[in-house]
């Protein structure tokens, strides 16, 4: 076994990845990461005791390459003896009518298919080609955007069905894989694109690090990363029992004591008031402005908050947190 396989065999067996009796389909896109991920788990699946039942492959039509991604992913899962689900989306069409970003319209079109996939196929897992470079780069883009613990802590190994096996090997270890065994992937142009911000510290501000730190930088900020979101796990633990302590459930939405809550040290308070408006806006975006916004309502500074999908107000000592109804 190479130093690759064994690597993603580590990080399935350390993070639980992939259970006995697993069955795992992989997102593919085309490009180098899901190719060698599918490659991979195709190997570790003869003696890892789950199996690989599927591929699937969203066509966003966001580019001109689009149908030539497609068409190149049907025949790779043809090559390698692997049902494939295509889905054709309108992502423009979507990001309009729900008032979304192209991006994260095409992120929740994308999972969305992906999990209609596993449905259909009996999968209990989604694999998709987050590397070690994509973790330093989320966790770079997170600290100038001034995220707490719980966003430097990048990308997580397993975020429900969805998990991430190639966390800890890089994007040129896939590719020398690839080129070893005389399998070629899609490149997709738009990762030139230097006005998305993901691209600027790709191929500007990691490079510069490199040179300042006289190394590879990648390990070491991807290692950060991994101490970032053990701290913030024990910390959402801690907050999830006062939670259940705290908030009260008092139709239509929440209450929560405001001076039980001021007591609280202000990484559990953020997120008790986190967790309580992201139950509220049934799937909205809450951002730590929104919580910021709570905070104020419960200190006094402010009488009630708009926030998304719903509202705070402080009503007798009482943080209330409701939802609407009539937004669309």
């Amino acid at each position: 076994m190479t130093a690759l396989l064994q690597q993603v065999r580590r990080t399935i067996r350390r993070y639980q990845l992939l259970p006995p009796g697993s069955r795992v389909i992989v997102g593919l896109s085309g490009g180098s990461d899901s190719v060698a991920l599918t490659l991979l788990l195709r190997t570790l699946s003869e003696h890892g005791g789950f199996t690989l039942a599927a591929l699937a492959h969203v066509n966003h039509r966001l580019r001109p390459e689009a149908d030539r991604d497609e068409q190149f992913c049907r025949e790779f899962a043809a090559g390698v003896g692997l049902p494939i689900h295509v889905e054709s989306l309108d992502v423009r069409q979507y990001a309009a009518s729900q008032r979304l970003s192209i991006e994260d319209a095409a992120r929740r079109l994308r999972y969305e298919a992906l999990r209609r996939c596993a449905r259909d196929v009996g999968a209990d897992r989604i694999a998709v080609g987050h590397t070690r470079d994509d973790q330093a780069e989320t966790f770079l883009l997170k600290l100038i955007r001034g995220a707490g613990l719980t966003g430097l802590g990048g990308i997580y190994p397993q975020r429900g069905e969805i998990i991430r096996p190639l966390l800890d090997v890089s994007r040129q270890e896939l590719r020398d894989y690839l080129r070893a065994a005389n399998q070629t992937w899609m490149e997709d142009d738009t990762n030139a694109d230097l006005r998305n911000p993901r691209n600027r510290i790709r191929h500007r501000v990691l490079p510069e690090l490199n040179l300042a730190a006289g190394g590879d930088t990648v390990p070491a900020i991807a290692r950060a990363a991994g101490l970032a979101r053990e701290d913030s796990g024990w910390l959402d633990e801690v907050a999830e029992r006062r939670f259940e302590v705290l908030v009260r459930k008092v139709p239509p939405g929440l209450e929560i004591d405001a001076g039980a809550l001021a007591g609280e040290p202000p990484p559990i308070r953020r997120r008790l008031l986190l967790k309580g408006l992201r139950t509220v806006a049934e799937g909205r975006e809450i951002g730590l402005e929104h919580v910021e916004s709570a905070l104020g309502v419960a200190a006094g500074l402010a009488g009630g908050a708009d926030v998304p999908g719903g509202r705070v107000e402080l009503r007798g000592g009482k943080l209330v947190l409701t939802g609407r109804t009539d937004e669309t």
